[in-house]
């Protein structure tokens, strides 16, 4: 539990959270990136609880007929080559994200989707550009990575404390075998679920405005981790702020 850190934090309403979290921009141009590692936790919350921390506009995506939602925490390793038609010499990358699966309506159609709470970014001219130009509520923090073949460890060290995080996976615990205290049935139900989306999304309480980007994925090599660590403030204050009863 990080105590320290979310001492710091008073207790807000939803639209201050958001406000607090950064601000939603719309995303007028793709980015074209390589994922080298992606590490996603996964916690379970009922609906009913989670709808707390999400505007109206957006539907909940619920786990098959469980009456759970989906609140995740990132951990990425990327290279970005291309910010819409113009190539870049490639950057590495790396992200702490906060989102929860949803679902939104865009005229007849209905797209799975993920909606972001707070993204931070290791790269400034990545972050700047998500800052001012994407619905990600991008931040740019200092990133601290071990990655020796052994262990993979990312550490955000944001200056707001419910942006920071870690995070530490053993490499060869990283397998196909389906942990005891996942609700999928297997790495395919979990990869369909956490992954296969149509896109992301984003909301601005000050413009009342619902964002969709159509994301096109590569196909995802999806494994079970089984010996992992992590501290993730930002979960650990929506946990005690809005009474929300995460399980893993």
């Amino acid at each position: 539990m990080s105590t320290a850190a979310i001492a710091e934090v008073p207790r807000l309403d939803l639209r201050a959270l958001h406000g607090r979290l950064g601000r939603v921009y719309h995303q007028p141009v793709r980015v074209h990136s390589f994922t080298n590692k992606r590490f996603t936790v996964n916690f379970r919350v009922p609906l009913d609880r989670l709808r707390a921390i999400v505007p109206p506009a957006l539907q909940l995506d619920e786990i098959r007929d469980t009456g759970l939602g989906m609140l995740s925490m990132c951990a990425c390793d990327f290279w970005v080559s291309r910010i819409g038609v113009l190539p870049i010499p490639p950057i590495r990358n790396n992200d702490m994200l906060c989102r929860v699966s949803v679902r939104i309506r865009k005229g007849e159609n209905v797209y799975r989707a993920y909606y972001t709470l707070r993204s931070d970014s290791s790269s400034p001219l990545l972050g700047f550009f998500g800052r001012h130009f994407s619905h990600f509520r991008k931040q740019v923090s200092p990133f601290l990575r071990v990655d020796d073949g052994l262990v993979y460890s990312l550490e955000c060290r944001a200056w707001d404390p419910l942006g920071r995080g870690k995070f530490s996976a053993v490499m060869a615990s990283i397998t196909k075998a389906r942990p005891a205290t996942t609700i999928f049935a297997d790495v395919e139900e979990a990869r369909q679920f956490v992954f296969d989306l149509d896109g992301s999304c984003g909301y601005s309480y000050e413009r009342d405005m619902l964002s969709f980007q159509k994301i096109e994925y590569p196909p995802w090599d999806m494994y079970f981790c089984h010996e992992f660590q992590y501290d993730f403030p930002l979960i650990d204050y929506l946990k005690e702020t809005y009474a929300l009863p995460v399980e893993l």
